[in-house]
Parts: structure tokens; sequence; C-alpha cells
């Protein structure tokens, strides 16, 4: 195996192990927001926002910037001629050089099927559930 092939593989493992993390992890907020639901307004209130913080400021940031890594080491990114040398933060954090890396290789976007259902559309149902949790709480007590 190369150091390419194992480093991919380790952070496909991490990758996996993350959405695992908070799938689990926002089904265990989910659990105890339904506890709180008749309970405290307040509480429940409080577990929305964390629960909203945690998907789209750690989640979402951490998964997308996890598979955009998966990329950088499946497509041996390191090893592209190109004017700089590519890194992995690099690759990550600045989209026009990924872009032009990606075009190299012939990768229209690091956004496949997958990665759209569970990176993106998951945490967005999440987010429509803990959007929707105190809402209907709220209009339930009136």
């Amino acid at each position: 195996m190369s150091n390419s092939d194992a480093k991919w593989n380790t952070n496909e493992s991490l990758l996996q192990s993350y959405r695992s993390i908070f799938i689990s992890s926002e089904s265990f907020l989910l659990a105890v927001g339904a506890l709180f639901w008749a309970q405290s307004m307040i509480i429940l209130l409080v577990i929305s926002i964390l629960s909203l913080l945690i998907i789209w400021f750690i989640w979402f940031p951490v998964v997308v910037s996890r598979h955009r890594i998966v990329d950088y080491y499946k497509y041996n990114m390191e090893c592209i001629e190109v004017i700089d040398k590519p890194t992995t933060t690099k690759y990550v954090k600045d989209r026009k050089y990924r872009n032009q890396l990606n075009k190299v290789i012939g990768l229209k976007s690091n956004w496949r099927d997958t990665r759209i259902k569970i990176d993106l559309v998951l945490p967005s149902i999440y987010t429509v559930i803990w959007l929707l949790m105190p809402i209907v709480r709220i209009l339930m007590d009136c």
C-alpha cells in the first residue's frame, strides 16, 4: 500500500467515524429534546439552539473539510504538477485552487450523491426538526 493510499484509507475512516458521531449525537439530542417537550420550554430551546450550533459550526465544516481531504488523497493531489505544491490545507480552504486541481484531474465537484445526502441533506433535515420543535410547542401552548 502506497503512502497516499494509507493516508486516503485513514482519512476515509475518519470521515465515516465523524459522520457516525454527529448522526448519533443529533439522535441523542433529539431524544433528550423529546423528553423535555412537555416539561420545559426553556430547556427545549437551549437544546435546539445547541443542536443547531453543533450542526452548522461543527458537523458541517468538519465533515466537508474531511471529505475534501479524502479526495485530496484519493486522487493523489500531492503529486499533481502545478505552480504551487498542493497541500491539504490549501486544497480544503482555497476554493479557486481546489477547483483548479479538480479540473486537472477531471473532477467536477467534491459533492457526489452520497455526500449530498449524508453531508448536506441529513444536517438540513435535523435543522428543520430543531426549528420546528420549539415552534410547534409554542403554537400548542397558545
